[in-house]
């Protein structure tokens, strides 16, 4: 994947975080994990520790896609450094008096 389609990626997951039904789909599955979590008995291990990795996973959802918000970061900064360095000598001159 080059840096321009990380970048790029980074911001679309930005863009998905951002979301408002994301959010609120997001913060609905977690009370509902959490719901079941409660009324599960105590002696169904076996529901305890799906809804745990449920849980789990939900969280981990959320946080590659911040993963992929800073990878697109950091992408768009090594493209904007690149620009820079493939810059002219006149242009680099023009660019420190202005």
């Amino acid at each position: 994947m080059t840096d321009n389609d990380t970048a790029n990626q980074g911001r679309e997951a930005a863009d998905v975080l951002e979301n408002p039904a994301f959010k609120a789909g997001i913060q609905a599955m977690r009370n509902e994990v959490i719901q079941q979590w409660k009324s599960c008995p105590i002696r169904d291990a076996e529901g305890q520790l799906l809804l745990l990795q449920l849980a789990k996973l939900t969280d981990k959802f959320e946080s590659m896609l911040a993963g992929y918000v800073q990878g697109g970061k950091l992408a768009q900064e090594k493209i904007n450094i690149n620009a820079l360095r493939n810059e002219s000598a006149t242009r680099k001159m023009m660019r420190r008096v202005l």
